[in-house]
């Protein structure tokens, strides 16, 4: 079974026979920092993993680190531009007055390194921004968070070189997911990625979708959900969430389904 709710701009809570991963927690589901309703929903009795993808203040709010509290056992998982942000969090000597999560709990990833505890293997990704992207496996499901991962190119502000760029960048990392995904056990269904989080921002302006498509046309992805459209104000956050849902723009029509879970609290649930 897998249980996906959409908290938040690029916060998913996933819900997996063995555990629960909640990645780039930033507001709770009603725009606030009220979490309270999305531990409500978690099974305590299994583990709980927090990825944080990198720094931005849109992706990483501290007040994961009070959900220590609430579960029995919780991992977090975070980048190293994170790690730099978070260190007096857990530093014995500080004066922080905030929830402090226990040293031991928290595990640092960079580029090329995995995560395994037996229950859940998490491997880090570069970015075309900071921080990591992710891949998780878990009891023969595979999830893909692209964190900030994207062709940023800009096209109506760039020059051409600075869009050769761009789209040289995001390729490259590309090819380190490919690299890994055919070095690795395949998941259950045999597809590349069975759920993949990735940003669709019409910020970018024209060809906004170009990462998407590559990213589509590159893996054999099962369930594709857009993410990255609640910055801004009411009107445009409900346009660029329109955008994002413009699938025709950017599925690959031979493979996938392509979810809009796009308002909070939303969930998808899967019962094969």
């Amino acid at each position: 079974m897998i249980a996906i709710r959409y908290i938040w701009h690029d916060c998913f809570a996933v819900h997996l026979p063995a555990a629960t991963f909640v990645f780039d927690y930033w507001l709770g589901p009603d725009g606030t920092t009220d979490s309270s309703r999305i531990l409500d929903g978690i099974d305590a009795s299994l583990p709980l993993y927090v990825l944080v993808s990198h720094s931005h203040k849109d992706h990483y709010n501290p007040e994961i680190f009070a959900w220590t509290t609430r579960f029995p056992f919780v991992r977090y998982i975070v980048s190293s531009d994170v790690w730099k942000r978070m260190r007096h969090i857990v530093s014995p000597t500080s004066v922080y007055k905030g929830p402090r999560p226990d040293p031991d709990s928290v595990t640092v990833l960079r580029h090329g390194e995995v995560f395994d505890d037996g229950t859940a293997r998490v491997a880090a990704f570069p970015s075309t921004d900071i921080g990591n992207s992710y891949i998780v496996d878990c009891a023969g499901i595979r999830l893909f968070h692209a964190g900030d991962l994207n062709a940023w190119i800009w096209l109506d502000e760039s020059t051409a070189q600075e869009v050769r760029k761009a789209m040289g960048d995001f390729r490259a990392c590309l090819r380190h997911i490919r690299q890994y995904i055919d070095t690795e056990k395949r998941p259950v269904s045999g597809a590349d990625i069975d759920c993949c989080f990735f940003p669709v921002d019409s910020r970018i302006g024209r060809d906004y979708f170009t990462g998407a498509a590559e990213m589509t046309a590159a893996f054999n992805i099962s369930r594709f959900f857009p993410m990255h459209f609640a910055l801004g104000d009411i009107d445009e956050r409900r346009e660029r969430r329109a955008d994002a849902l413009r699938f025709d723009l950017y599925a690959n029509r031979e493979r996938g389904e392509y979810i809009a879970l796009a308002t909070p609290w939303d969930m998808y649930l899967d019962c094969r």
